[in-house]
């Protein structure tokens, strides 16, 4: 976020909506609601550092300093349903673009294609950690020991009870849930939904979900 700071500060005189490159915004589409914020509060102390100082233009490029940030922000709500590859499409397409962190609470994983694209994310340096039910681990087909054996880090529960979630967050700011197993029947032949999100009250509520199971539940250990 520094960098998006310096950008906007050195065009204090000079910035103009219609001549930011892509690079710069395509940094400020990768921040979350949080970071947005956090940028625009630096502008506006900036400003009125500026302004102290006998800055002439300060509040027309605060205007459209916010006005770039808030126009470049990254955000939608989409629905997706089964049978059929809309859903599966989906989740390959947001591992696909994860640059940080995939947490994944999941009852199941039998699909090999989308465990392959967890394990190409974890392989590029995206922090990958997946929950998981220890019943439905055991079945056949279940891609979870692959998983683990890949270095990525799985935590289970041990209960006579299912550890029955089907959510996700990507990179801190997208989160997926619906009824969506990740397998290949519920591609080809069940009825299923998939809601992606970018809301950040929604996704900062299973993302605290995720780390208070992660931190109650138990790590998997397999023979590598």
């Amino acid at each position: 976020m520094q960098d998006l700071f310096n950008y906007f500060v050195k065009r204090c005189n000079s910035l103009h909506e219609n001549e930011v490159p892509k690079s710069i915004t395509g940094r400020l589409k990768r921040l979350n609601r949080k970071d947005r914020e956090a940028l625009k509060k630096l502008l506006i102390e900036k400003g009125k550092e500026l302004e102290a100082s006998g800055h002439k233009h300060v509040i027309s490029w605060l205007e459209t300093s916010i006005t770039l940030i808030n126009e470049h922000a990254f955000h939608f709500n989409r629905v997706f349903f089964s049978p059929g590859n809309d859903i599966k499409n989906e989740i390959k397409m947001l591992l696909d673009h994860a640059s940080q962190t995939v947490d994944l609470c999941i009852f199941t994983i039998t699909d090999n294609e989308l465990a392959r694209r967890i394990i190409s994310c974890h392989k590029r340096g995206v922090k990958v950690r997946i929950i998981t039910d220890d019943e439905k681990m055991e079945d056949n087909g279940s891609e979870i020991a692959q998983l683990a054996k890949a270095g990525i880090p799985v935590k289970i529960d041990h209960s006579h009870y299912h550890m029955h979630n089907k959510f996700g967050v990507i990179d801190g700011k997208i989160a997926i849930t619906g009824s969506f197993n990740w397998t290949y029947t519920a591609t080809k032949h069940n009825q299923e939904n998939l809601v992606a999100t970018t809301k950040f009250e929604i996704v900062e509520q299973y993302y605290e979900e995720f780390n208070r199971l992660w931190k109650k539940l138990f790590e998997l250990q397999v023979a590598t």
